[in-house]
């Protein structure tokens, strides 16, 4: 039997299998837009029903047709004018088309928020949103919080023109080496930042060769960003970097501020330099690349960071050289002071996925095709097609365990048969990864640390340019008062230091993207 034979047989009871089973939320419980079924595929008619698409893969594919486009258009009875405009090619032919009229019935994979709001409000673009009960399977991937959450920040004008893809999150928090905390006599993570203060002060008596506080290194400003990670949630300072650093503080009543202009900010660089005068963090945290920061991990160097859970079982920094040698993660957030340290949750969806033209609205039957194929990608079938391509080619599935097949991984399936991930990642093969399950642990054990749900802010595009603009000149007159700060060559305390560097923000025009940020954010 024929390689394409044999994967249209396969989506085909992949397709059977989805029509017949009833949609849930993730917590159990049945979706207000469920109750119905995956539409099934109706009986083709005598000619494919026609659309023109655009993909915006991220990775090429390396001809047009392929595997993935042939086996979608046999299966669903369409036929696709398809063209390839990668991410890395910009966003600058698609604003063409758009600006043109010719600009596609389809793309399934839109990876730029700004510019989807651009286009719907040009009226370019179907409001999804109001054909959301005909597309239960991929409703019933949020839970109704999560929904209400996925609107707030990818809706335009009140109205919902992207269908956001899942996310996945791999939640950051303190990570320490279990056992060289057990030989100071600490079998959990401190609770306080004075705690934490003594814990290094232990450790470094007890391992003189530890820098402190490791930093993952980068380039600019990486060292000071991720140095400050963990210690602004402490300070009840966090970033939201949905809105550019702006937040409701809620212990100023809710009053919108940047949090690196603020005097939470300000004690927080001077309890940093404290730390670093004492030798409890990294001295070259601000020059050190990412490869020396592993090194340094790997050779017993760095007891604790700010870092992704996941990274306790990673195999990339596993202790092999070290004897008992195991990492953690910290369950809490430690507090600077009585109150809590504040963070913000993780949402649960992407800004990017599938978008439909207008025209669409007046193409009954073209619409019905396209419903018919975003609830089957939707659904666990279509996960594992998209995701994985094309069994016992592309990957091998053996006791429950499903990989890629020997010479290929995901790029490799993306350029050579065209198949990425979309809407979602495939459980089934989530689940034999000991990274993902990691992930998941951590997002339940962690999930007491988030208290703030973040705020979108829709700018427009002439908006947009200038926050990018605006906060990315804040943000290098304030990563580098923080690098200066933390390493004693300026003082944060002193009135008349912390005034001139106030003045510095206003220079580059902080009041203006103030007022832009609270014509959202204002309470």
């Amino acid at each position: 039997m024929s390689k394409r034979k044999t994967l249209m047989i396969l989506l085909s009871l992949g397709m059977m299998l989805t029509a017949c089973s009833q949609t849930e939320s993730p917590s159990g419980t049945k979706n207000t837009n469920s109750g119905s079924t995956t539409p099934t595929a109706e009986t083709p008619s005598a000619e494919p029903v026609k659309l023109t698409v655009a993909g915006m893969p991220k990775y090429p594919p390396n001809q047009v047709p392929n595997d993935y486009i042939e086996a979608v258009e046999e299966k669903f009875n369409m036929d696709w004018d398809y063209e390839a405009i990668p991410l890395s090619a910009g966003m600058e032919k698609y604003n063409v088309m758009f600006a043109s009229g010719q600009y596609p019935d389809f793309i399934p994979n839109m990876n730029s928020p700004s510019s989807v709001a651009k286009w719907a409000s040009a009226g370019y673009l179907l409001p999804i949103g109001d054909y959301i009960d005909q597309l239960p399977t991929y409703r019933s991937l949020f839970t109704d919080e999560d929904w209400e959450v996925l609107l707030s920040f990818a809706s335009t004008n009140g109205k919902l023109y992207m269908l956001p893809n899942v996310a996945s999150s791999d939640p950051m928090t303190w990570i320490y080496r279990k056992d060289a905390f057990a030989a100071i006599g600490l079998d959990s993570f401190p609770a306080t930042l004075d705690e934490l203060h003594e814990a290094l002060k232990a450790l470094k008596a007890k391992y003189p060769q530890s820098v402190g506080i490791g930093v993952r290194g980068g380039t600019e400003n990486t060292g000071i960003r991720n140095l400050m990670n963990g210690f602004r949630q402490s300070f009840r300072n966090p970033r939201n970097d949905y809105t550019k650093g702006f937040w409701n503080d809620p212990d100023q009543g809710g009053a919108v501020v940047w949090n690196m202009a603020t005097d939470k900010h300000r004690e927080m660089l001077t309890f940093l330099a404290q730390l670093y005068k004492e030798g409890l963090i990294e001295k070259e945290f601000a020059t050190l690349t990412q490869e020396q920061w592993k090194t340094k991990r790997l050779t017993g160097s760095v007891l604790l960071d700010f870092q992704y859970s996941s990274h306790t079982i990673d195999p990339e920094y596993a202790l092999a050289d070290i004897p008992g040698g195991e990492w953690n993660y910290a369950r809490l957030l430690p507090r600077a002071s009585d109150e809590p340290a504040l963070e913000f949750s993780p949402v649960k969806f992407a800004l990017f996925g599938p978008i439909f033209s207008n025209k669409l609205a007046d193409q009954p039957e073209k619409l019905a095709k396209l419903f018919e194929y975003i609830e089957f990608a939707a659904s666990p079938e279509g996960q594992l097609f998209h995701q994985m391509g094309i069994k016992d080619v592309t990957y091998n599935e053996e006791n429950g365990v499903i990989k890629y097949a020997e010479g290929y991984d995901r790029q490799k399936v993306a350029e050579q048969h065209g198949f990425d991930w979309m809407i979602k990642q495939s459980e089934d093969v989530l689940k034999s990864d000991p990274m993902f399950l990691k992930k998941q642990e951590a997002l339940q054990e962690v999930s007491g640390i988030y208290n703030l749900t973040p705020k979108s802010a829709p700018f427009t595009e002439e908006e947009q340019q200038t926050m990018n603009t605006t906060v990315s000149a804040m943000e290098d007159i304030a990563y580098q008062f923080a690098t200066r700060a933390v390493m004693g060559i300026a003082d944060p305390s002193d009135d008349a230091q912390w005034s001139k560097y106030l003045d510095d923000l206003a220079k580059v025009g902080m009041a203006q993207a103030q007022t832009i940020a609270e014509s959202y954010l204002k309470e």
